[in-house]
């Protein structure tokens, strides 16, 4: 999608993580390479994009303003796909080719709750950009055209993305396929010059998005979101 002039104007890019779940869109990268929402909407922290540092450490909160008063530059492609090709896999930008019931597998194996087909149906023709791994080649950990990875991005194009879905198949976790994901999905929206990106994450990986150039908190901003209360159970009745 073009920049539009606006959109080359903004100068500042911010990948949020919130303390919170919303109604059937949980993101994750499973395990080690993974985020899995937890059905509390409490105690997740809150970080934003700031490029990443050459030492792969994330930069200061403190030095957020000072180091980056210009355009934040996309993260780096650590793994480029002649890496990745070595392994049997490719990456895909498109929807054509990806199978809604590989997809709907995939986010049972890493213990995504099940989707309705319809609803999912939407959500992918309604999704800003998606990326998906599949496998090139038949090897022991997946058959050839497998659906072995997955991420996508709602967004109005302009102002504001966010990154849903993020899945490895439990076979490929840590091979660096999550952060894989993650890098080239973000460089997408940031060089389309959207200057917010929000995300959802357990406490647990928020270590791996530090490293990634992501920091806590920015200003004190913090994430919300609105969802259903749940119903309290009535009490039992006396005999």
């Amino acid at each position: 999608m073009p920049r539009t002039a606006a959109a080359r104007h903004l100068t500042t890019v911010h990948i949020a993580v919130a303390a919170v779940r919303p109604i059937g869109a949980p993101v994750g990268l499973q395990g080690a390479s993974a985020i899995q929402l937890s059905p509390s909407l409490r105690q997740k922290p809150r970080l934003t994009y700031a490029g990443s540092s050459s030492d792969g450490m994330s930069p200061d909160k403190t030095q957020f303003g000072e180091r980056f008063e210009g355009s934040i530059p996309a993260p780096a492609i650590t793994k480029d796909e002649a890496h990745f090709e070595s392994m049997g896999l490719e990456f895909v930008n498109v929807q054509e080719g990806l199978a809604l019931t590989d997809l709907q597998d995939l986010f049972l194996k890493v213990g995504f709750a099940k989707r309705d087909p319809d609803r999912l149906k939407v959500a992918i023709e309604n999704t800003y950009h998606l990326i998906w791994i599949r496998a090139t080649k038949q090897s022991r950990l997946a058959k050839l055209g497998q659906l072995v990875g997955f991420a996508r991005a709602t967004s109005d194009g302009v102002l504001s993305a966010t990154i849903w879905d993020v899945a490895v198949a439990p076979a490929w976790q840590r091979t660096g396929l999550g952060r894989a994901l993650i890098e080239r999905l973000t460089a997408k929206l940031v060089n389309d010059g959207i200057p917010t990106i929000t995300l959802y994450a357990e406490p647990s990986v928020v270590g791996l998005y530090e490293k990634l150039g992501f920091i806590r908190d920015p200003e004190g901003i913090k994430g919300m979101a609105f969802q259903r209360q749940k119903k309290k159970a009535a009490p039992a009745r006396r005999r």
